[in-house]
């Protein structure tokens, strides 16, 4: 029994002395290349842009902006709501995730009209104006309840755009805000 938690610890202690633990875990690096276009996003990979614009187009009056990239290196699956004046984009871990809090990474959202974030009592953490691509404002906000859930709004012509993660940091939302900025309305 001995042997084999030595042999166990041993193995940990190569596996975390070869590879960093942020990749152990899961977490990566932004990847700073612009690869093809695949059904599911992975580090490096880019977001199914075409697929996710086939099920907004004609259901939504908003401008559709899409980031082209994501910091993850898991596989994510996307979902669609479109109405008239709104649509989300969730983007989870599993299939069936849905947005439900433990499996879900994050969502990209739009609406005609809307409101920055405001400090919310007991549940905001940050809030604070940040620059997007373009010498876009936005505004950062990360809160926790059950979870934390940080996120970056900003608006356009009369529609509020909002880029948010389960656990995520600012520079991530940043990155994924402005690459929809830069990608400009599809």
């Amino acid at each position: 029994m001995n042997n084999k938690l030595l042999v166990l610890a041993a193995s940990a202690f190569v596996l975390t002395a070869l590879v960093p633990v942020s990749r152990v875990f899961g977490a990566c690096e932004l990847s700073q290349q612009l690869p093809e276009t695949k059904s599911v996003a992975v580090a490096g990979t880019a977001v199914p842009v075409s697929q996710i614009l086939a099920k907004l187009k004609g259901k939504t009056q908003v401008p559709i902006f899409i980031p082209s990239r994501l910091p993850i290196s898991q596989k994510l699956y996307y979902q669609t709501q479109a109405k008239a004046d709104s649509y989300t984009i969730s983007m989870d871990y599993t299939a069936d995730c849905r947005g439900a809090g433990a499996c879900t990474f994050g969502e990209v959202r739009a609406k005609k009209g809307g409101e920055f974030s405001t400090k919310l009592e007991g549940v905001t953490k940050t809030l604070k104006n940040v620059k997007l691509a373009g010498g876009v404002t936005g505004v950062f906000h990360n809160g926790c309840g059950a979870y934390c859930t940080a996120s970056i709004e900003w608006k356009k012509q009369g529609f509020m755009y909002t880029v948010s993660i389960k656990n995520g940091r600012e520079s991530d939302l940043n990155f994924i805000a402005s690459s929809a900025i830069l990608a400009g309305k599809r």
